[in-house]
């Protein structure tokens, strides 16, 4: 799933994109990207707000990490919340059955990246669209 995340490092640091890097950590503190700078960018002209847009599993829980390469007494951290953008996607964009899996599939607001994907049951445990009395998350 893409999520944007944002830094406000400050006016005395605008116009510094290649030195922004940032790091994602779990939720566990574990390192899961390492400090880098691909795909940064300042929002608006001379600011100091950065952004990045993220690619991460549905599932991730933890926080992203900013920092001045080269400065270390310079940082900003956030939490990475998939999922309140998770429900927010579930309830904005399409949905749809699809009678060959008997699945149920979600997408986000663009009404085309998939975000999950549920197996429909009947009251036996048998696939089914027409008697739905159970769904089950599919990895």
């Amino acid at each position: 799933m893409k999520v944007l995340q944002t830094a406000n490092l400050g006016k005395g640091y605008a116009d510094r994109t290649s030195d922004i890097r940032y790091s994602i950590y779990d939720t566990l503190g574990s390192e899961t990207t390492s400090a880098t700078n691909s795909g940064v960018y300042q929002l608006g002209t001379s600011t100091g707000l950065y952004g990045v847009e993220l690619n991460l599993n549905n599932r991730f829980s933890g926080s992203i990490v900013w920092s001045v390469d080269g400065n270390t007494s310079v940082y900003a951290t956030e939490e990475i919340k998939m999922d309140q953008k998770m429900a927010r996607f579930i309830h904005t964009g399409r949905w749809i059955i699809d009678e060959n899996t008997n699945q149920m599939v979600f997408y986000e607001d663009d009404n085309v990246t998939e975000i999950a994907r549920y197996d429909l049951k009947d009251r036996d445990g048998n696939a089914s669209i027409t008697e739905i009395f159970e769904r089950s998350r599919v990895s």
